[in-house]
């Protein structure tokens, strides 16, 4: 079986033995993921580049802490969020929770959707757009979702929902 047949669990079981080509596929398989989730947790692009690079650095040097069994995309998002929150600690800002300054224009009067529908992602409070980015964007069940979140799976699925009602507010449509 060739590394592209190869899950990522076993691919990551051989970059801890030290195959380096082994780390390289999970990186292609998974960059674009991991920048698509650094930037729509609301991070300016430059900023989402660099918690990038510092997310794949630590899966390098971590990579002896991945436990087999362990689904290698919940683990490898648990990185990039944790990166993101330790850099906002660090540079002594916290992670916006709230919804000032925000303005949406509406969907329906917006030629690009994606942006607007973006726009209205980034404007949720943190806790509801990681659950909302991670269970629905990302597709990782209540379960993964509640370990990464750190809260109870009936949690994990309540934010889910209310992110989803916010969105459809601020999108112009119904609760």
């Amino acid at each position: 079986m060739g590394q592209a047949e190869t899950s990522d669990e076993e691919l990551m079981l051989r970059a801890q033995a030290g195959d380096e080509r082994s780390y390289e596929v999970l990186f292609e398989r998974h960059s674009r993921a991991v920048l698509g989730l650094l930037r729509r947790s609301g991070e300016p692009p430059e900023r989402a580049a660099e918690l990038f690079q510092d997310t794949w650095l630590k899966v390098y040097r971590g990579r002896a802490t991945y436990q087999p069994g362990q689904r290698f995309r919940s683990w490898l998002f648990g990185i990039a969020l944790n990166t993101r929150r330790d850099a906002a600690r660090r540079a002594g800002r916290s992670i916006r929770e709230s919804e000032e300054d925000v303005n949406l224009p509406s969907a329906r009067s917006t030629p690009d959707l994606k942006l607007t529908l973006d726009a209205a992602i980034e404007s949720l409070p943190e806790s509801l757009r990681e659950a909302f980015l991670l269970g629905v964007v990302y597709g990782f069940d209540h379960n993964e979702l509640a370990t990464q979140l750190g809260v109870s799976p009936d949690n994990a699925r309540a934010r889910v929902s209310r992110a989803r009602a916010a969105l459809r507010v601020k999108l112009g449509g119904e609760p």
